[in-house]
């Protein structure tokens, strides 16, 4: 059993009569414990199949299995509950609340799901631990690197413990170095067993995954191991 399997996948919008296909007879299978980079030009449909892949769009054709289940048949609810407690989301903007500290920013998926005051702040201090950040616990967002800001975001998204991390265009917004060294903690992620998949269209970001998707038009035109996988040492 794959951990996600897409079998036959469209995805199509329509706006003021106009027909735009945005993804066209998919199939895709990642298995749990891969770090998946879905490439493409702008328009390529791979910011899309990531939305249908993170249950934030609804696929229009087609079926999408996560974990043997049907998710494509799930209502609205069901669907929300299942994003909040199967997967993490990294976007390239950071998407934090810049008057709010880190430790409120990365324990808020923790309060949409009602955990306990108490267990919510464990575990979110144990998320910005995990990403170096335990020095700037009380500071507000807005305070922060752009490389701090997308740390915030990677321990947000771990704090629920995910089956999969879903990275949009991850290192879009942050200098060669810094976007180098959230790669890296993305390949740790993936190491200890999480599943990670990101959309880029930087060829040097995609070297750090362990498979390349590549598609174009809303077709995959490409799916290949990945056999030589950048890494980094930050320890020199």
């Amino acid at each position: 059993m794959s951990l996600i399997e897409l079998k036959n996948v469209s995805k199509v919008y329509e706006n003021g009569g106009v027909v735009t296909k945005a993804l066209t007879g998919v199939d895709l299978k990642i298995e749990k414990g891969e770090f998946v980079a879905l490439m493409g030009p702008s328009g390529s449909g791979k910011s899309t199949l990531m939305h249908i892949l993170g249950f934030l769009d609804r696929l229009s054709s087609g079926e999408y299995f996560f974990e043997d289940k049907d998710v494509s048949k799930f209502d609205d609810d069901k669907l929300a509950h299942f994003r909040r407690d199967q997967v993490g989301f990294i976007f390239q903007f950071f998407n934090l609340l810049a008057d709010c500290t880190v430790l409120e920013n990365v324990a808020l998926p923790l309060i949409y799901a009602e955990v306990a005051h108490s267990e919510r702040i464990r575990r979110a201090k144990e998320a910005i631990e995990a990403v170096g950040l335990t020095p700037r616990t009380d500071y507000l967002a807005n305070r922060l690197s752009g490389g701090e800001r997308q740390r915030v975001a990677i321990a947000r998204a771990i704090v629920n413990e995910p089956t999969v991390i879903f990275a949009d265009e991850p290192t879009g917004n942050l200098d060669t170095k810094t976007g180098i060294m959230i790669l890296k903690f993305l390949q740790d992620l993936n190491k200890e067993g999480h599943t990670v998949i990101m959309v880029t269209h930087e060829q040097e970001a995609a070297e750090f995954s362990g498979r390349i998707v590549r598609l174009r038009d809303g077709q995959i035109i490409s799916d290949e191991k990945n056999g030589h996988v950048r890494r980094e040492d930050f320890s020199k």
